[in-house]
């Protein structure tokens, strides 16, 4: 498993300026954490699709044909939470929310979770040999202490990992070897969990191998390299946005083919007063505060079922920079709901410089709050004044070659891959409660002896996630 590289012979690689994060991603625009929450309200747009959300956790037997009949269009249901995306006018959707057993009928939100890519390579994509090998460059993976815990044996075999994403590129040498095409998917109207051919950043694929890129002697290598990853597209690979009912099936999705770890490296700022604004901070648009507070029900509703599923939720914890305790006026979905792992984003400065410095140092926009952020995990940073700065980013695969990016996104990866070789020591399965317990207990304390207002309970420690 070990790997080396001599990194002076590269001196430059090229790098997806992921610096503008709707919530939790990776940014590749302007720099301004002020930014951030307006721009996730502003690229909220409304449709003509509804959430229908019913009572019940079910959708009673001749519900669709009754909704049909009164004029409305079904396009989808999941039947295990009791929702159904339907095509109506206002009108129609009022008189639905007027049923007995209907609790809501809300908008079905299409939100920009991550921004699109918008990358500047300082080179052309690289083209690796199986001679060359770029662990040397992966510091994320000495930060958790990776190789000390492969040396164990533990490299996540058996464990199955949802990546609930922009889709991915199921050719990748690096994602291959790992990938189950016959169960991966796709919730995103017209669009494949296979994304286009070339070379250009994606973000699912790019967290896809983090969490689990071969040890194949070619590019990089995943925290959990024996996992089995699966595709399942919720956003768009060319927007990054993507209704909330996709989001929605998407986790009842990986829940049903047995995944026993979902990440999802996305997330949307919502008001809780339903206002929306522009980049300036200027009112735009209100919808009613309940439609908010029924979207947030319907999601825990979809969380909910699959943490009784057994399967452990990683999120991330989101990029605008912003200390959510005591913040009652906006939330984070889905980092602010029940049953997840929130992870916040460290980083090290002018790491090509310094190797041996602090690797913990929190991200100059990750989003933090100790009711906010369960453990942190390597995310990579941007703002070192350093001409190498780049390299204090996440290295990991994309689409024709391999990418440095920075954000939460790149954390919560990290722990999806921790909690892979968790499981896996454990044969496999295992109650996404003891999952978190494992987690906490073994991470690193950085800072505020377990209850850090960046770190949350501390950086995770794979070694001593699967040896304590």
């Amino acid at each position: 498993m070990k790997k080396s590289v001599n990194i002076l012979k590269k001196s430059y690689l090229p790098v997806c300026l992921a610096l503008l994060f709707l919530s939790s991603c990776s940014t590749e625009n302007d720099v301004t954490n002020d930014t951030e929450l307006n721009a996730v309200y502003a690229k909220t747009s409304f449709k003509t699709d509804y959430m229908v959300i019913l009572k019940s956790e079910s959708i009673p037997n001749g519900f669709e044909a009754e909704m049909e009949s009164f004029g409305a269009t079904v396009k989808s249901t999941i039947p295990e939470i009791g929702v159904l995306v339907v095509s109506s006018s206002e009108n129609v959707s009022n008189k639905i929310s007027k049923k007995g057993n209907v609790r809501s009928v809300v908008p079905d939100l299409n939100v920009q979770w991550i921004e699109p890519s918008d990358f500047a390579p300082l080179a052309s994509p690289l083209s690796i040999g199986s001679d060359e090998f770029y662990f040397d460059l992966l510091w994320g993976m000495d930060a958790i202490d990776a190789p000390e815990a492969w040396n164990t044996g533990q490299t996540g075999a058996g464990v199955r990992v949802a990546v609930l994403d922009s889709g991915m590129d199921g050719t990748h040498p690096d994602i291959a070897p790992n990938l189950n095409t016959g169960l991966s998917a796709s919730f995103i109207e017209d669009e494949d969990w296979q994304v286009q051919p070339g070379s250009y950043f994606n973000h699912g694929t790019h967290v896809a191998g983090t969490i689990a890129a071969a040890d194949n002697e070619i590019g990089v290598i995943g925290v959990a390299p024996n996992a089995e990853i699966v595709a399942v597209k919720v956003l768009s690979e060319f927007s990054g946005s993507g209704p909330f009912s996709s989001i929605n099936a998407g986790i009842v999705y990986a829940a049903d083919i047995e995944a026993d770890v979902i990440n999802m490296s996305l997330g949307a700022t919502l008001n809780k007063n339903g206002k929306f604004y522009d980049e300036d901070g200027n009112f735009t648009d209100k919808i009613p505060s309940k439609y908010i507070q029924e979207v947030v029900h319907a999601q825990q509703r979809a969380i909910n079922y699959a943490y009784r599923k057994g399967v452990t939720i990683v999120v991330s914890a989101g990029n605008g920079g912003e200390n959510f305790d005591g913040n009652g006026s906006t939330i984070k979905l889905p980092a602010s709901l029940n049953n997840v792992i929130s992870v916040s984003a460290t980083a090290p400065e002018s790491w090509i410089e310094n190797p041996l410095g602090d690797l913990d140092l929190p991200a100059s926009y990750t989003d933090y709050g100790r009711s906010h952020v369960t453990v942190s995990a390597p995310g990579g940073d941007f703002d070192s004044p350093s001409d190498f700065w780049f390299y204090d980013m996440v290295l990991s695969a994309s689409p024709g070659g391999w990418f440095f990016s920075a954000g939460t996104s790149m954390a919560s990866p990290h722990v999806a891959g921790v909690a892979a070789l968790i499981i896996g020591k454990n044969g496999g399965q295992m109650d996404p409660h003891e999952v978190t317990k494992q987690l906490t207990n073994t991470a690193d304390n950085i800072d505020g002896n377990g209850a850090s207002l960046y770190h949350g309970k501390g950086r995770v420690n794979a070694y001593r996630a699967v040896t304590e």
